[in-house]
């Protein structure tokens, strides 16, 4: 089964707070969705149900927030602990009690500094077995201990070169492995007994070729199934792949959403709802300046709608201005 930080969560709870218009308190909150702007992250509640033109319940933003081009998030939902790729300032910021919080707030801890090796980072993964961090940035993939309490300029114990800008990465933490996306060779590499890798990457497969239908892969997720699930900006689609742990060569996936219909304009980061029996896919769409939430994923094929968007004046999200997603399905 695979386990990474975005599918450790809890018995489902509710939590009394706003609605998801962020109006007054007293209704119980179902699912927190966390989305990157280039110079915020908002909150909505109510994320497993909301849709449309809806307004924010957190604004996470100004001066204090050091936020500066943030890029994909990463939500550690058991502690309530998000995670920030802020690309602008060459830093990690971490926020705890992330579904309280707003305004111009401070992050809890900041990894940054010349130590940490930090230029542009664009992805994060957690190993919850070994408490590591992974950061994509640049052509290399660094490694930091101590994930749930590293603070300040710190190095990375491991650094693990790419060859190309990654532009994605999953983390299978029961198996040590790590998918990571090429968008420039249109490709997606697995790394094995990844906890333990340094220097040059030792690539255990790859899948890459014309029968892949990969064009530029943004974003990354493997299902329950242990499908690989793989969101392409060039032409907007996103390309399904059957047995992640062992897919590899010139492969055709097993189905592909793309089309006028999906609404997909240019996918970046994708989540999954591991709280779904069905298969719940959120997509982060910078092109549209919207959230697409697809559900019955397990099924999907072909031009299909999605089940719900979030977009529109009210979410302040707007086209090229939606960088990253997290999603917490039980708070």
């Amino acid at each position: 089964m695979v386990v990474a930080l975005l599918a450790i969560v809890g018995c489902a709870r509710g939590r009394l707070g706003s609605t998801a218009g962020g109006g007054g308190g007293g209704t119980i909150s179902l699912g927190e969705l966390y989305v990157a702007t280039n110079s915020s992250i908002v909150r909505f509640n109510n994320a497993l149900s909301t849709t449309g033109n809806i307004v924010p319940a957190a604004t996470i933003t100004g001066p204090a927030t050091t936020l500066s081009a943030p890029q994909h998030l990463l939500l550690d939902p058991t502690g309530d602990r998000l995670f920030v790729a802020n690309a602008g300032a060459s830093s990690i910021l971490v926020f705890e009690s992330a579904s309280t919080i707003n305004g111009n707030i401070p992050p809890t801890r900041t990894i940054s500094g010349s130590a940490t090796l930090l230029a542009a980072p664009h992805d994060l993964a957690i190993d919850p077995i070994n408490n590591l961090l992974y950061v994509a940035d640049g052509t290399q993939i660094l490694v930091f201990q101590s994930a749930s309490t590293i603070n300040g300029n710190i190095p990375p114990v491991h650094n693990i070169d790419m060859g190309f800008a990654v532009g994605a990465m999953f983390l299978d933490g029961t198996n040590d492995r790590l998918f990571v996306s090429d968008p420039s060779g249109n490709a997606i590499d697995r790394l094995d007994g990844v906890s333990v890798q340094n220097g040059a990457a030792t690539v255990a497969a790859s899948i890459a070729g014309t029968n892949t239908g990969l064009a530029q892969p943004a974003g990354l997720a493997v299902d329950a199934a242990g499908r690989l699930i793989v969101a392409n900006t060039a032409t907007p689609s996103i390309t399904i792949f059957s047995s992640a742990a062992t897919a590899t060569g010139n492969i055709a996936p097993v189905a592909t959403v793309s089309g006028p219909g999906t609404q997909l304009s240019g996918p970046d980061q994708i989540v999954l709802n591991p709280a779904s029996t069905n298969g719940e896919l959120f997509v982060a769409d910078n092109l549209a300046g919207a959230i697409l939430i697809f559900d019955n994923f397990n099924a999907i094929t072909g031009a299909t709608p999605p089940q719900r968007t979030i977009s529109g004046n009210s979410t302040t999200l707007v086209a090229n201005d939606v960088n990253g997603v997290a999603l917490d399905p039980a708070r």
